[in-house]
């Protein structure tokens, strides 16, 4: 790891955030802790981590509450749900608040460093995508009258450009998971693509 990525742990389990934070610093991040919304809010505010994992089953706040607060206000830094609650409605929800990412316990802690990893290439992706923004110069004409796409095809494929999870795309469209995920196959097909790199390099004109 070029540079030491810093990461938030929300966990209300001593012994559990010790022991992923040692996992995490001996994988080169730096790690903060916090056991409490009422602590994780301000080191939010103070730190600007660039990846949250969060507990939901805090003591003083639901960690639901906590992550529809981020995102109210304006924070998009990825958010990975670690939690015991396991039914699909328990996840639907964490995404539809905008979740990135999410992780039942027990759980394998070299899977959960992979997931890491990938939330952190997909958020440097968006940034040097949004940073390239005023490059593009495929129009929404163009998109539409070249591969057929809808507005709301192209606006998921603009989201797609900047490195957007199924997840951040439904919460800002406004629009379901699974509405999301449906919309991006349908992107990728109409473009002839397979990645969503590829789909960058379209909305780009770097093909």
């Amino acid at each position: 790891m070029d540079s030491k990525h810093r990461v938030l742990i929300v966990e209300d389990s001593p012994d559990l955030a010790e022991a992923l934070q040692k996992n995490l610093s001996l994988d080169g991040y730096e790690v903060s802790l916090a056991t409490r919304a009422a602590q994780a809010l301000p080191l939010v505010a103070s730190e600007r981590p660039e990846l949250i994992i969060l507990d939901l089953g805090l003591p003083d706040r639901d960690g639901y509450s906590v992550l529809k607060e981020l995102r109210e206000r304006g924070n998009s830094c990825p958010v990975l749900i670690l939690s015991a609650r396991n039914l699909e409605a328990d996840k639907l929800e964490g995404f539809r608040l905008g979740a990135d990412d999410y992780v039942t316990k027990p759980f394998s802690v070299m899977e959960l460093l992979a997931r890491i990893s990938a939330l952190l290439r997909r958020a440097s992706a968006k940034s040097t995508a949004e940073s390239a923004t005023a490059a593009v110069v495929v129009s929404d004409d163009d998109l539409h009258e070249r591969y057929g796409l809808t507005a709301r095809q192209t606006a998921v494929a603009r989201l797609l450009a900047e490195g957007c999870s199924n997840a951040e795309i439904a919460r800002r469209l406004s629009v379901s998971y699974f509405t999301a995920r449906n919309h991006t196959e349908q992107v990728l097909a109409k473009l002839g693509v397979s990645s969503r790199a590829a789909v960058g390099a379209v909305v780009f004109g770097q093909v």
